[in-house]
């Protein structure tokens, strides 16, 4: 009988498209475009009417925007460079940007057009952005993956950024699959999809496989919606970051013979919940994804959480109650306190969810990228001794829970 040892996540290498912003800033700026994109729609020209508008949107901020106590900093490639902001008589003024930044812009600087660019326009950017990032983060790489899965729910395109580099690269053996549209819970159904790819091979369905390759590319900065004056929009607009990273799904032969460090799986689950399919949307419109958090995702999270962890690390063999003490935890962080509803539901201590928080202070939430930012600081970090085991926790649209059950090796 043919056995498969079980994958391994490894070779973690994230990308930075643009500098890291200041959270402060982003709010400031935001504030401000979605004040002028109020004043486009209504008409309002007084000045003295503009200048109230962009007090009001301040105070709607300073109640609903996600803060800099909460998140530091975020990448966002489409926004404002710092050298093209400035003030002029206490007022905010955005400059047109420099030539080599011409691709990244979305709206005027004037802002006289609060729709900006069609979703068509968008992708066309988008496609520019990713490619270049494809191209850094493969420079160099002569080993051809046997798969590769491109993850997003940012940009669409046939043939994709991913397929346009694989074809360039003359890697006539790699398969490119998509997995779109998945949310803040990507990453699972991809790391999936990668272990059956290499478990089929095993099996004498296709030749055999040795690694598939996991890349995200969420560039939710494209998305801003400055017509939008809501607190869902505000908490999206102050919420979301840009995120890039790609790692390998392993089989064990070829995590030995390259000497890696890595998250071996060893269960995975997944499950819709009741009720609860308008609480997280994500819906393509003319000029942007409009996306949509309601104030009970967190607590539809909380009521079927510790249930469904329970069940995941059964069908891994090990007892929650038991062991929980001894299990790191890779949470993601979809809000400022989606974290700490998970860990109070199921009584952790602050140490076993401290990555999952960091990262989110350091980074905002990245959607599907963000858990993979996670399990690498937990791959990197020495304090975490191979042979621990990780329980990492994703939701997304539908609602979907999904988790895996991974031991550091």
């Amino acid at each position: 009988m043919n056995t498969f040892a079980k994958p391994v996540l490894a070779n973690f290498w994230p990308a930075q498209v643009a500098k890291p912003v200041a959270q402060r800033i982003t709010l400031e700026v935001s504030s401000y475009a979605l004040a002028m994109g109020f004043c486009r729609t209504h008409d309002i020209q007084a000045r003295d009417h503009i200048r109230q508008t962009v007090r009001d949107f301040r105070e709607k901020f300073s109640r609903y925007a996600v803060t800099p106590d909460q998140i530091r900093r975020r990448q966002l490639v489409f926004f404002p460079r710092l050298r093209d902001i400035r003030f002029v008589d206490g007022e905010l003024v955005l400059a047109d940007p420099a030539p080599e930044h011409r691709h990244l812009r979305l709206h005027s600087p004037d802002l006289k057009d609060p729709k900006g660019a069609n979703i068509r326009e968008r992708h066309e950017s988008y496609a520019k952005v990713v490619g270049d990032c494809l191209a850094e983060m493969y420079d160099g790489i002569a080993e051809a993956p046997d798969d590769m899965i491109h993850v997003t729910s940012t940009g669409y395109l046939s043939p994709s950024p991913v397929e346009r580099m694989v074809a360039h690269k003359e890697w006539f053996d790699t398969t490119v699959t998509h997995s779109y549209h998945m949310g803040c819970y990507g990453a699972f159904p991809a790391i999936r999809m990668a272990h059956g790819f290499l478990s089929s091979s095993h099996f004498g369905v296709t030749p055999p496989k040795q690694r598939v390759d996991v890349v995200h590319t969420e560039l939710l900065s494209a998305h801003h919606n400055l017509e939008d004056g809501s607190a869902q929009n505000i908490v999206a607009m102050t919420l979301f970051g840009d995120g890039f990273i790609k790692y390998s799904v392993c089989s064990d032969e070829y995590v030995r013979s390259h000497g890696l460090r890595g998250l071996r799986v060893l269960a995975f689950d997944e499950h819709l919940l009741p009720d609860s399919a308008d609480e997280m949307t994500e819906v393509p419109a003319p000029h942007q994804f409009q996306m949509t958090l309601t104030i009970r995702v967190p607590i539809v999270i909380k009521q079927h959480v510790r249930r469904f962890v329970i069940s995941l690390l059964q069908s891994a063999g090990i007892d929650f109650e038991r062991e929980k003490h001894s299990i790191v935890f890779a949470i993601h962080p979809g809000g400022p306190r989606i974290v700490e509803h998970v860990q109070d539901e199921l009584g952790l201590r602050d140490d076993y969810v401290g990555i999952s928080k960091e990262v989110f202070r350091d980074n905002g939430n990245m959607t599907s990228a963000t858990i993979p930012y996670i399990l690498k600081r937990i791959v990197e970090e020495k304090a975490i001794a191979p042979g621990t085991r990780v329980v990492s926790l994703g939701f997304g649209p539908g609602m979907t829970v999904t988790g895996l059950v991974m031991e550091k090796v």
